[in-house]
């Protein structure tokens, strides 16, 4: 009887739930474009604004459940003005959930993009969380549980906040923030702010200077913090080598330790310092790069990196944007790229903003710092993130922000007259080992020309390391090769970039390749470049931006390799990734079932191929490859070849269609 009689309540409860984790991580969402004028009244204040957008609310696929905070008006030179606003639902703001309204210099509604999750259900956080007395006990069990004593929850103190639902992440939720004294030896705070979940759960603490301040406030560590008020600024001039073994000068602002005289490789003006990756991400402890007064030595690599970095930052400061997120908030270059084990990693990223920093990592593997194009590619990362107010980054709209920086970073490169012989060629400056993309040629490096091209890899429906989160980093080709067709109908490459960075200032989160096939003419129009709207059309109608499902016809000269998933709830969970080897490869190509199916279908030119495939069963991830008829794990194999990708290679021709054996489930 109580059970039938609690249903509804626990249903209700399940629907708030079910939304508040919608509105979390952006599931469902709505897109939309609206490439006229919609609106009769003239827009000169967000006020007009947010009527705008009201105005067409259930035509973007809102009801009355939506509600949306204005939360940027940036204006352009051209007199345009861009209008973003989020959308809340309760005391969440939903993540990739946004409106970009485009007025022009009149005051007219000329445009607008949307990403809207309708029909969604979350209580206000008062209703249905953890209050404040609720949080406060949790922290009191937490400290006895942790034999902590002579320690007082600081009355009065503890509020609501943001805080990353994961480290580094750009998605946020709520918490309780809630203040005792502080209990820690040899650490220099007053206080430790504790965060409680609104379910109730303890999630970690901090070290903090006063209850309320924007470490606490942001649940970010104060062991991370630089001021660099206590520096002297100065230059370090000096010759590096560089990867051909050729030399070149370089000066750069470094800062001088008044205590110690030492010299940190930093600049206090644009707020940028280059540190320890290894100490920073796994230590949790800020180590900037030092060398002292007396030897006034740094290494050739970082130098390099952090002098191109410095390049581009000014670069994009002269076109209105200081710093990567337009508000010159610090920048952490991290060098001594590793892994979580510790071994160093060949690559170059941005990873966020964390700690009050936009924080990025880079290789000593490798000299990035020769390579304007990757720098400025994950400096644009946080241009177009921060222009975007976040990336759904999975499928179309992960390989859409790679091919924006991809794009930008080749533009930039090019701007700064850094590639000579290399424009177009991502990564060209630092060897082979930096050169991993063309976007005029994307079969170079086995990317697709065009959507279901050879190399294409399908969407997903959960991301992971190995299905690259739906192949963000190889159907990035599809935006590239329209840049470059652009630049063969001879528009030069500052009106691109001016172009590019309206197209970013229109983007929301959720864009895909149909909405940029509308998108981008759109822009193009908008930006005053009318005689590249035809060129521009030509180009997404060949890299077929509409084109959704699989048309299952073979581009020339190529053949099928195709294996059924073992299981419908491990292709769904990314947790099947079928890899080909072919001869002489510099990459391999992967490939997975199409969301709702279990077939993993790869369209390839005619060869021979060594086959590999990844199954993650109960958690447990094994690799193996095909030896014979069978599946074997590949530790195994290796150790029987001695070679690093060996056993039985598959060979396919022009127009035939190879299935591979099944896998064995209970094995």
């Amino acid at each position: 009887m109580s059970d039938t009689a609690d249903a509804p309540a626990d249903e209700e409860a399940a629907d708030t739930r079910a939304g508040y984790d919608e509105a979390l991580h952006g599931t469902g969402i709505v897109s939309t474009f609206i490439g006229e004028e919609f609106y009769d009244g003239t827009i000169t204040s967000v006020e007009d604004a947010y009527n705008a957008v009201m105005s067409v609310r259930e035509r973007i696929g809102g009801d009355d459940t939506t509600a949306f905070e204005c939360v940027t008006a940036q204006g352009t030179e051209a007199g345009r003005t861009y209008y973003t606003f989020q959308q809340q639902v309760g005391d969440i703001t939903v993540n990739g959930a946004s409106v970009k309204l485009v007025v022009d210099e009149k005051g007219t509604a000329v445009g607008l993009v949307s990403s809207i999750l309708p029909n969604i259900k979350v209580e206000s956080m008062e209703t249905w969380a953890t209050n404040a007395k609720q949080a406060e006990k949790t922290v009191r069990k937490e400290l006895k549980q942790a034999d902590v004593s002579g320690v007082e929850v600081v009355k009065g103190a503890t509020e609501q906040t943001l805080i990353a639902a994961k480290g580094g992440s750009d998605v946020r939720r709520y918490a309780w923030v809630v203040y005792t004294n502080n209990y820690y030896d040899g650490v220099d705070m007053a206080y430790v702010a504790h965060y409680v979940s609104e379910d109730g759960d303890y999630l970690y603490n901090i070290p903090v200077g006063e209850p309320g301040n924007v470490d606490a406030l942001m649940g970010e560590s104060a062991q991370r913090t630089f001021d660099f008020s206590k520096y002297e600024t100065g230059e370090w001039t000096g010759e590096v080598t560089l990867h051909d073994g050729s030399t070149k000068k370089l000066t750069v602002p470094v800062l001088q330790d008044l205590e110690t005289g030492d010299i940190v490789l930093g600049d206090a003006e644009r707020k940028v310092l280059c540190a320890d990756f290894p100490s920073f991400a796994l230590d949790d402890k800020l180590v900037p790069i030092v060398s002292s007064a007396e030897d006034a030595e740094f290494q050739a690599i970082d130098l390099l990196v952090y002098d191109t970095y410095l390049r581009i930052w000014d670069f994009y400061a002269g076109v209105g944007c200081p710093g990567p997120d337009g508000e010159n908030t610090p920048s952490l270059l991290l060098m001594n790229l590793v892994d979580n084990d510790g071994d160093p990693v060949l690559n170059a990223m941005y990873s966020g903003r964390y700690a009050g920093w936009h924080t990025f990592g880079f290789s000593r593997l490798a000299s990035y710092g020769e390579c304007t194009d990757v720098i400025a590619h994950e400096f644009t990362h946080c241009v177009t993130g921060t222009a975007m107010t976040s990336n759904l980054y999975k499928n179309d709209m992960g390989a859409i922000n790679e091919g924006m920086s991809d794009v930008m970073g080749n533009l930039v490169e090019m701007l700064l007259g850094d590639s000579p012989d290399g424009a177009w060629i991502y990564g060209e400056g630092g060897g082979d080992l930096t050169t991993i993309r063309s976007l005029k040629d994307p079969h170079e490096f086995l990317q697709p020309e065009y959507a279901w091209d050879s190399y294409y890899e399908p969407r997903v429906e959960v991301g992971n390391a190995f299905n690259d989160q739906g192949g963000v980093h190889t159907n990035s080709s599809l935006l590239n090769i329209v840049s470059y067709r652009l630049d063969q109908a001879g528009m030069d490459p500052s009106d691109q970039f001016f172009f590019w960075m309206n197209v970013a200032l229109a983007m929301t989160p959720s864009a895909d390749y149909p909405l940029m096939a509308e998108l981008l003419p759109w822009c193009m129009e908008q930006s005053g470049y009318s005689e590249y709207v035809e060129p521009l059309k030509e180009a997404i109608a060949e890299a077929k931006f509409t084109v959704v499902e699989d048309p299952n016809e073979l581009p020339e000269g190529t053949g099928v390799i195709t294996m059924e998933s073992p299981d419908q709830k491990i292709s769904d969970a990314g947790d099947f990734v079928l890899f080909l080897y072919p001869e002489d490869a510099k990459t391999d190509i992967r490939t997975w079932p199409t969301v709702g199916t279990t077939l993993a279908r790869s369209v390839v030119p005619a060869g021979s191929y060594n086959v590999k495939i990844y199954v993650c069963i109960d958690d447990e991830e094994t690799m193996y490859m095909l030896d014979g008829d069978a599946w074997t794990p590949v530790e195994e194999l290796n150790g029987k070849t001695g070679e690093p990708i060996g056993g039985t290679r598959v060979s396919v021709e022009a127009g035939q269609t190879i299935e591979l054996p099944e896998f064995d489930l209970a094995k």
